[in-house]
């Protein structure tokens, strides 16, 4: 009967719970001996398992404070207080004697979610900065992300709802995961009804570029996918801006945009008023951390100074900069840009910082489709050797040349491909051979 009893509390215990453990003989067997029924206080903390958390908010989510009894008592009411939190998929703890302070080490272990994900308002009448304020008094370790919890879900909807009834609206607040654009999943707060689709798109306040251009444009994502207001801004930014920034209008911007339903389709019509502000010229731009001077970064790039800015000419410009860079080896290369408006001008001064990154080295050719007698000779012809600083295009120059050369006579299809290998900066490459088909001489046909 004692047995049963014992399954049958630790299966109450919830999945995922660790339940406690008993105390750990203490480091000095002779002081735990001369006070056996002795319960000690909590000296020192230490947390195990979090990545996303730090050690100060599990300790202060699970209410525990130095000078606590280590009790079984205390430590199951610290569970109880972490998972009703909804930020943890569990909670143990255990323990050790620290004789010299008549004290213990309490180590709480904790196991996150796997998953975070950015929140979003949908339709309710709340600021942003507003929601965020309420809700962290509530519960401290919310932020930008937050684990797609049940539970941490809920709590949030109940504190959204307690804010519209303060203001005498009457809604019930629902919060769902949801899939917005392509690969982006997040956190929805809004009423109970699912937000309507966008079946339609328009713009008003556009000149400098032709409406239909952008409406072509957003409809690509916007259209079919659900209308949340963080959502769509998110759409004009990626799509939209992108397109005024090629034409010299850096601070295009859209104030307002409004949603109808529409009377064609199930769903809503978006207009966006767009604000195309001035035209910038460029007037001067720097790369830094480049293996090359500034005039074989010009030559390059071919930046065109005193003129519109283009974005998207930097852009296709720096391409070919980290091209030339990649053949010295550092295959991940990358940039990032800063600029500096002259309002008073209507200038910009662009400084990209070039991050070359690690140098990677040759690693190994593999030849694929060719006999034992022709492959060594083509092997000689390569000149790249195990270690050499890798150059980016020489695979397709290589097959280019030998093709030019000649040195098959029934040479089809090549292919060069490399493998990168990351943790050991190095790139292997794949040579693949194949002859053409033969042809098909036509027989002349009989008078």
């Amino acid at each position: 009967m004692r047995l049963a009893v014992i399954v049958l509390v630790a299966a109450c215990l919830g999945w995922g719970q660790a339940p406690a453990r008993r105390p750990v003989p203490a480091r000095n067997p002779a002081a735990a001996q001369s006070a056996p029924n002795e319960i000690w206080p909590i000296r020192e903390f230490r947390v195990t398992g979090n990545k996303f958390f730090t050690a100060e908010q599990v300790i202060a989510t699970s209410g525990l404070r130095l000078g606590d009894l280590a009790t079984k008592q205390n430590f199951e009411r610290a569970r109880d207080r972490v998972l009703a939190a909804g930020f943890f998929e569990s909670f143990g703890w255990k323990y050790e004697g620290l004789p010299d302070v008549k004290g213990v080490l309490a180590t709480l272990e904790v196991t996150e979610p796997t998953t975070f994900m950015e929140w979003s308002l949908d339709r309710l009448p709340l600021e942003r900065a507003a929601v965020e304020e309420r809700v962290h008094r509530t519960l401290p370790l919310f932020g930008r992300k937050i684990p797609p919890s049940d539970t941490l879900i809920d709590k949030v909807a109940a504190i959204l709802q307690a804010m519209l009834s303060e203001k005498g609206i009457k809604e019930t607040v629902q919060g769902r995961v949801l899939l917005l654009g392509q690969d982006q999943v997040t956190i929805l707060f809004g009423p109970n009804s699912a937000p309507p689709n966008v079946t339609e798109v328009a713009f008003t306040g556009a000149r400098v570029l032709d409406s239909r251009y952008l409406v072509k444009a957003l409809s690509q994502v916007a259209v079919g996918m659900p209308f949340v207001d963080t959502n769509f801004r998110l759409f004009l930014e990626n799509q939209i801006r992108p397109m005024y920034e090629a034409v010299g209008h850096l601070k295009a911007s859209f104030p307002k945009f409004t949603a109808e339903p529409s009377k064609t389709a199930k769903g809503v019509v978006v207009t966006v008023q767009v604000d195309e502000g001035p035209v910038y010229k460029l007037d001067k731009i720097e790369v830094r951390g480049v293996p090359m001077s500034p005039d074989e970064v010009q030559n390059l790039a071919q930046f065109k100074t005193g003129e519109t800015v283009s974005y998207s000419a930097i852009g296709a410009g720096m391409l070919r900069v980290l091209d030339e860079v990649k053949q010295t080896g550092y295959m991940r290369a990358t940039y990032k840009a800063d600029r500096a408006l002259n309002e008073e001008k209507k200038t910009v001064d662009i400084f990209i910082n070039v991050d070359p990154g690690p140098e990677y080295k040759f690693g190994r050719l593999t030849i694929k489709g060719l006999d034992i007698e022709t492959e060594p000779v083509l092997r000689k012809l390569w000149i790249l050797k195990p270690g050499d600083p890798f150059r980016s295009k020489y695979p397709d120059a290589f097959l280019e040349r030998v093709r030019e050369r000649g040195i098959f006579d029934n040479l089809g299809d090549t292919k060069a491909e490399t493998s990168i290998d990351d943790k050991n900066q190095l790139v292997d490459v794949l040579l693949t051979f194949k002859g053409a088909p033969p042809k098909v001489e036509k027989k002349p046909e009989p008078w």
